[in-house]
């Protein structure tokens, strides 16, 4: 079987591999707080995605780039925030040394929402090369495609997950406050009185309708506490492990229809 592994080739394997495909996978994540999930799973989700992915299709795999975006996270204790200028001009002159390389196409593989918008400005600075970029997220598969696997939301999908990829053990299920991205419904603090009500991170609503208000998700979080019994984590774990399964195998057909665009083509009938 021969590797789909960047980091693990040589420089001729990866010139071998370079000349099977124009297109590769690229896992992004970040580092912050999931309550009692461990803070890397928007990073370690995607490294286990895109390794899944590389198996079952033979494309290369890019090594994780575990940082990111965390502009509304960073308060917490052990948030690493990259801005996004930094971040974009990193994105983009990976997907230029990939161009170098032969590649046309890029599948970045998202662990972290607030990356999406850094992302899409990267595909489009590189669209002048005349490459193509995707960007597919988990959770919002997860949520559309196999919602009965976790009707409680997502934070009990991460969890489920982390503890698919690292054991039930690495839950932090004591007792006392959680703070970031836990609780289907979590309790927010009001900022700005009754009217002007938190839903999370910066969006409020006013009257039934939206609006966007930029806070740190710090400001509104209110310590809740966890709600998990570590009786129930064998079962999440299995759970967690199938939805691995069934996403790696939906990602893995949309990396084969991908594969297949003329991006030349695409690109000069746009």
């Amino acid at each position: 079987m021969k590797k789909h592994r960047l980091h693990e080739m040589s420089w001729m394997e990866a010139e071998e591999a370079f000349k099977r495909a124009d297109t590769v996978l690229m896992p992004v994540g970040t580092l912050h707080a999931h309550g009692p999930t461990p803070i890397g799973i928007d990073a370690s989700s995607v490294e286990r995605l895109a390794d899944e992915v590389g198996k079952r299709t033979g494309l290369m795999t890019l090594p994780l780039l575990p940082y990111g975006e965390n502009d509304k996270m960073k308060a917490y204790p052990g948030s690493i925030a990259i801005s996004q200028d930094v971040l974009e001009a990193f994105y983009t002159d990976i997907c230029r040394s990939l161009h170098r390389n032969g590649i046309r196409k890029v599948i970045f593989l998202n662990g972290h929402g607030g990356n999406r918008e850094v992302l899409v400005r990267a595909g489009r600075n590189v669209r002048e090369l005349g490459m193509l970029t995707a960007i597919v997220e988990w959770w919002s598969i997860g949520r559309t495609l196999m919602p009965e696997l976790f009707p409680e939301g997502t934070d009990i999908w991460e969890l489920a997950v982390a503890i698919a990829i690292g054991g039930t053990e690495i839950a932090d299920v004591r007792g006392g406050g959680y703070k970031g991205e836990w609780g289907s419904r979590p309790p927010l603090r009001p900022l700005f009185g009754e009217k002007i009500i938190p839903q999370g991170f910066n969006a409020f609503e006013f009257a039934g309708a939206p609006v966007t208000i930029p806070v740190d998700a710090w400001d509104i979080d209110i310590e809740s506490p966890p709600e998990i019994d570590r009786r129930t984590l064998e079962a999440l774990r299995r759970r967690g492990q199938e939805s691995i399964e069934r996403l790696a195998d939906y990602v893995a057909r949309f990396a084969g229809e991908f594969q297949r665009i003329d991006v030349s083509r695409a690109l000069a009938a746009s």
